[in-house]
């Protein structure tokens, strides 16, 4: 009986002993589980912040993505402007060049007219006062309707019939026409800024057997009838040659019908015309 109370008395006092062991183990499990806990609950808010923060940093990241898209889009955009722009200039240029060049064109241009239109005036007073002279000098003849005297543009021509200055199927100058000849030559001799070219003209009859054997055709004669004039007026009146020139027509520039005395006779003429020295 006191043996088994003795056992029972022991297990209880064991229980006691082991029940005093494990509280304090407990309590640091416990203790241990409710920190794990707590750095659980951070750690998920820490992931939330982390998520929160990933989100916003991606959408920075959209965002800055799309700047750069439209910045690009834009750095084109102003690259094809620019050179869009430089193409402009660069015709700009050209066509300021091409107007540079056209107003020095017209400038120069608009300085030759006026130089040629001083020289017209001059060239027109100087055809006025030589018509003057011709015609005051000339003027019985002019009267008779041997001489005529017309201005057309810038030359003055003087037109004599052969009759006034040769002999029929000559081209020696008769007296008469020498002193017309001096006359005309005394108002040339000092108007240095004209020339001299003298026309001979012939009708179409066919020269006599005597003439052709001195012309073989109204070229040679007219030819030979203007070179008579200039020689005159180089030995005898004293104009500078290099002012002078003869040219033969024969009867192929008339100036009336052939088929009369009249017209025949007014193609039979010598013409001398006055223009601008080249």
């Amino acid at each position: 009986m006191h043996i088994r109370s003795f056992c029972i008395c022991f297990l209880l006092i064991m229980m006691l002993l082991s029940a005093c062991m494990s509280m304090p183990f407990y309590s640091e499990v416990q203790s241990e589980l409710e920190e794990t806990r707590i750095q659980r609950d951070e750690a998920r808010k820490e992931l939330q912040n982390l998520q929160i923060k990933q989100k916003q940093t991606e959408e920075q990241l959209q965002w800055m993505e799309l700047q750069l898209s439209n910045s690009e889009a834009a750095r084109r955009k102003l690259s094809k402007d620019l050179k869009k722009l430089q193409g402009q200039i660069t015709y700009l240029k050209n066509i300021y060049q091409q107007q540079q060049n056209t107003i020095r064109t017209l400038e120069l241009e608009l300085e030759k007219r006026r130089s040629v239109i001083q020289l017209q005036g001059k060239v027109i007073q100087l055809l006025d006062d030589t018509k003057k002279t011709i015609e005051t000098s000339l003027k019985d003849q002019i009267a008779a309707q041997d001489i005529e005297v017309v201005e057309v543009g810038n030359t003055l021509k003087v037109i004599f019939l052969d009759k006034i200055l040769f002999d029929s199927g000559s081209v020696e100058i008769n007296p008469g026409g020498q002193e017309l000849l001096k006359l005309m030559a005394d108002s040339l001799r000092g108007n240095n800024e004209q020339d001299i070219v003298v026309e001979g003209h012939t009708d179409d009859v066919t020269l006599s057997a005597v003439l052709r054997k001195r012309f073989p055709s109204n070229w040679e004669l007219s030819t030979a009838r203007a070179s008579a004039v200039v020689r005159f007026f180089q030995q005898e009146g004293g104009v500078q040659p290099k002012r002078l020139e003869a040219r033969g027509y024969s009867y192929y520039r008339p100036v009336a019908p052939n088929d009369t005395e009249k017209g025949r006779q007014q193609n039979r003429r010598i013409e001398i015309i006055l223009r601008p020295y080249k």
